[in-house]
């Protein structure tokens, strides 16, 4: 599958539908993938969310109709789908710094978001020691019990969710391994506006008992690429947009519906040190 084209072809739906109303469901059967794996795949190559970058594509198109045209302001910003002028104009100025009024009167000078044209010599290509050689590899099956919540990439839950896991998990019994922590992404075929599941967890042998507000999860056996972060979590979104945008389009495998997560072992030196090494293991087929 050519992920470049598939994602430049999203980018094209959008910016012809950017008056009418747009659902990611829609848009991600446009290019015929899943909506999670959609999601992900998006922002690797766009370097920000589908709703962020709609919002700021439908922003800038308004700028334009403002400097541009004589159009009121409330019917530019019911073109581009706000539900009132002042819904609007608080939008614009958090993006822009000015209000739509202001800025029609001033005709400043902003820093627009326009249409990207996307190309190979775009992809993030990371160097200097931050990953290790991606290497394929077949996991068996195994069992977790851990905590969840639900979470989106821009509104991250997860460090807080770690913090009130890591104090509970010496309830857990039967681990398999002291020294491994997982970090688990549930798949979901049909998640809302960009919202899935993450579980911190550790794998367990048996389950004789499950503690109070914990859950189990079993993984079934799945084909992986596997690399490893080296570094602190506030780069970690380097090594799967590294996957999804770099490795992925050359590899000649496609995303399998299955649960990604994160391996933390011995090798994890805490969230802030640059020595630390995370394996993240991506579902393929």
């Amino acid at each position: 599958m050519s992920y470049l084209k598939q994602i430049q072809r999203a980018v094209d739906y959008i910016e012809e539908n950017l008056s009418n109303e747009l659902s990611i469901t829609e848009i991600s059967q446009q290019v015929n993938f899943s909506m999670y794996h959609f999601h992900r795949i998006f922002q690797s190559f766009v370097g920000e969310s589908l709703t962020e970058y709609i919002k700021r594509r439908r922003l800038t198109a308004a700028a334009h109709l403002l400097k541009n045209t004589n159009l009121r302001i409330i019917d530019i910003a019911c073109e581009y789908g706000f539900s009132s002028q002042e819904a609007f104009t608080r939008a614009f100025k958090k993006m822009f710094g000015i209000t739509p009024g202001m800025y029609r009167r001033q005709k400043q000078r902003l820093l627009l978001k326009e249409k990207p044209r996307l190309t190979i010599s775009m992809l993030k290509h990371f160097e200097g020691g931050l990953l290790m050689e991606p290497r394929i590899v077949i996991k068996e099956g195994f069992t977790v019990v851990g905590m969840k919540c639900s979470t989106t990439l821009k509104n991250n839950k997860v460090p807080q969710l770690w913090d009130e896991f890591l104090s509970r998990i010496h309830e857990i019994k039967n681990r398999s391994d002291d020294k491994v922590a997982m970090g688990i992404s549930d798949f979901c075929k049909n998640p809302h506006d960009e919202e899935f599941t993450y579980v911190a967890c550790v794998p367990v042998m048996r389950i004789d008992e499950i503690p109070e507000g914990m859950v189990v999860k079993t993984v079934p056996r799945n084909k992986y690429v596997v690399v490893t972060h080296k570094g602190s979590l506030e780069t970690l979104g380097n090594a799967y947009d590294f996957i999804y945008a770099t490795w992925l389009p050359k590899s000649g495998y496609e995303l399998a519906e299955a649960d990604d997560f994160e391996v933390y072992d011995e090798r994890f030196l805490g969230p802030e040190d640059e020595k630390s090494e995370i394996d993240i293991y991506v579902p393929i087929k």
